[in-house]
């Protein structure tokens, strides 16, 4: 609970730098850092249940104080927490390169799942070659602020929940815990 509440904080102070640098750094060139914490939440937290919540109330946070289209960021954050999460389960993500490689890759759907949705409710072009540019540049971005604020949310994860890492959760019925040897 500590950590849900910790990481919460984290993502809403995360929104508010952001917030504060998108006045002073134009769009392609200021990092995500909100998204990145709900990158970094499905990356290093184990907590399903608990992460969804976050990633829905950080992005419904976005979607209060960008203008956008209301729910838009709340959906984009859940799916990009479970694309986190399911990466952290699934692939060998030990060193910087292959989380960042990730965090680009992740950008680039997340904005072109951002332009669909717009264009699907309102009249947005999205096929030009300047906006692709932008797209890679905010991905650049992203990619180089994410080793930061992903070891931030792996420091706030670490701090809070040193008694939640040593209980080991009930096993379902029918399984039993068998030492293999």
């Amino acid at each position: 609970m500590k950590t849900s509440v910790a990481l919460l904080l984290l993502g809403l102070a995360a929104l508010v730098v952001q917030g504060a640098l998108a006045r002073a750094i134009p769009p392609p060139w200021c990092p995500d850092l909100a998204w990145l914490v709900v990158v970094g939440i499905g990356l290093r937290w184990p907590n399903w249940i608990s992460g969804v919540l976050l990633a829905v109330v950080l992005g419904y946070a976005m979607d209060l104080v960008s203008g956008s289209l209301l729910g838009q960021h709340a959906l984009l954050r859940l799916l990009s927490y479970l694309a986190a999460a399911l990466a952290a389960r699934q692939l060998d993500l030990t060193g910087g390169l292959p989380v960042a490689m990730l965090v680009l890759s992740m950008t680039l759907f997340y904005g072109l799942a951002m332009v669909s949705i717009l264009s699907f409710f309102v009249d947005a072009s999205w096929g030009s070659l300047e906006v692709l540019g932008a797209a890679f540049a905010h991905g650049l971005v992203n990619m180089l602020a994410s080793g930061p604020v992903l070891s931030l949310v792996e420091q706030v994860v670490g701090r809070f929940s040193d008694e939640e890492v040593g209980r080991r959760a009930p096993m379902p019925l029918g399984f039993e815990r068998r030492e293999i040897g």
